[in-house]
């Protein structure tokens, strides 16, 4: 039985280590990055699609838990919640500066944007994201929740102001470094 499986991963990755296909592999430039590996695992990640054009820079707010407003249990590696920031690096720092606003609202306050709920890569189907400022003793968390057919059950993230804002001086650090590129 192990040499049937083990066989069966080769021939997958075989497969897509040969692929010819540009839908299935597309590639990822990142331009900015926070990782945290606490209770509440986050990978937030600025980016853009090298095969759009015109090019689209999307925050990737990482894979959305399942559960409560207060608890939330990860199980889904495939699907990420993508916003779209513009399409110059100007217009997607001018974005997330004012996303980073949101951390002023009072608490429980909500707001409503609009993201991308896809697996792997961002798409043009955008739904309704609530995003709920909270606090928590000393720190400032957002809520980017999708609701479920499913009662009580929300798919959500928490960010944390201090994330929020190394991934905002990550992107204008960039734009120093490239300051040729849009």
């Amino acid at each position: 039985m192990k040499k049937i499986i083990t066989i069966l991963i080769f021939v997958c990755v075989s497969a897509f280590a040969f692929a010819q296909s540009s839908s299935i592999l597309r590639p990822r430039i990142e331009i900015a990055e926070v990782s945290t590996e606490d209770i509440n695992t986050v990978n937030l990640k600025v980016f853009y699609m090298n095969d759009e054009n015109p090019r689209t820079y999307y925050l990737s707010l990482g894979h959305l838990g399942i559960g409560s407003d207060i608890i939330q249990i990860g199980f889904d590696p495939v699907f990420e919640l993508f916003v779209p920031l513009g399409n110059t690096i100007g217009e997607a720092i001018a974005k997330m500066t004012e996303m980073k606003e949101l951390y002023k609202l009072p608490r429980l306050e909500q707001r409503e944007i609009n993201a991308c709920f896809a697996a792997l890569y961002p798409n043009d189907k955008l739904v309704p994201v609530i995003v709920t400022s909270r606090r928590l003793l000393s720190s400032k968390i957002l809520e980017f929740s999708i609701p479920t057919q499913t009662e009580g059950l929300v798919r959500a993230t928490h960010i944390s102001k201090s994330d929020f804002g190394s991934l905002l001086m990550g992107m204008k650090v960039y734009k120093k470094l490239h300051p040729k590129q849009e």
